[in-house]
């Protein structure tokens, strides 16, 4: 069997799309995986997905069996399948905001409301997380990680999204729980991404400056990013709210994880921290370390599986 991931470019649009192929690949022993990048002029991006495939009828996406795609430019080239006659099984991640009945099955995250005879759902989103690769990421920072002394705590930092603003005052209680944490004995490891305000880039390198016990990457530097390292390394997770995606990741590891409270207005997305606080006890920091463990969440590899079964009554 032929898979086929289909998405825009994205980091987090390719690893959803990319992260459930591999999930059906393992599944199935090893299959074959291609990976196809939808790109389009900004004038033809822009359309919605009806007029892109009034104007275009052949989206060039190489044969294969199963067709997974991901993100609002992958709308278009799979439902051009379906009407072609192809005979691939053609899989939307996320809500396509049109009838699933288009697609053979849609794959949305449970906080989106979705439901329906084509609809599957899940906990957050598909993602390339392994515990080989945090096994292996773990490994391959095991000299830098000895350096910093048990119990140790993960700090991964999103910023600003669509949902969710990181206030100065956001920065300022972020940096609190770090300290607390590091007067009480525990060996730091901070990653910020690209879509860090400044200000709170800035806070954490004042933060860890002339800190033995603290590892702070940044998306600037050359290094490769330890983020599977810190997953596997820390016995708890400090996780901004804003990033759904790594909250379930950092629930992939059967750990502690806490939500770094944000100003906005989360919206559909209280629901899925209301699910991962029943799920895996993912609560908002209020100064006290939880200890309890609970079966690492593994989303990815279940709907895998349903999507083979889907796949075979098909």
């Amino acid at each position: 069997m032929r898979i086929l991931a289909v998405s825009d470019g994205r980091r987090g649009i390719d690893n959803q799309a990319l992260g459930l192929a591999e999930a059906v690949s393992r599944l199935r022993g090893g299959l074959q995986i291609a990976h196809h990048i939808v790109s389009h002029g900004s004038t033809f991006a822009a359309l919605p997905p009806s007029l892109q495939l009034t104007a275009k009828r052949d989206f060039g996406l190489p044969e294969a069996d199963l067709v997974i795609g991901c993100g609002r430019q992958a709308i278009a080239p799979l439902i051009a399948l379906q009407r072609g006659g192809s005979s691939a099984f053609t899989t939307y991640i996320q809500d396509p905001r049109l009838d699933p009945s288009r697609f053979d099955l849609v794959i949305a995250p449970e906080h989106d409301g979705l439901s329906g005879p084509f609809v599957e759902t899940m906990i957050g989103a598909p993602n390339r997380i392994t515990e080989e690769q945090i096994i292996t990421g773990t490994l391959s920072e095991a000299e830098r990680l000895s350096r910093l002394p048990m119990p140790r705590a993960a700090f991964l930092i999103g910023g600003d999204s669509k949902t969710h603003k990181m206030t100065n005052a956001n920065i300022a209680d972020h940096i609190a729980a770090a300290k607390s944490l590091h007067d009480t004995g525990y060996s730091l490891m901070i990653t910020t991404s690209r879509r860090t305000p400044v200000a709170a880039q800035e806070a954490w390198e004042t933060f860890s400056k002339d800190k033995a016990t603290v590892w702070l990457h940044t998306p600037d530097t050359d290094a490769p990013n330890p983020y599977f390292a810190f997953l596997g390394g820390a016995e708890l997770s400090l996780i901004t709210e804003d990033s759904t995606n790594m909250l379930t990741e950092g629930c992939s590891t059967g750990k502690p994880v806490i939500r770094l409270p944000m100003d906005g207005k989360p919206g559909k997305f209280a629901k899925l921290y209301d699910t991962l606080e029943t799920r895996c006890g993912v609560e908002r920091w209020t100064g006290t370390i939880p200890t309890e463990t609970y079966p690492p969440l593994n989303e990815t590899e279940r709907v895998a599986q349903r999507l083979l079964e889907r796949m075979q009554r098909h």
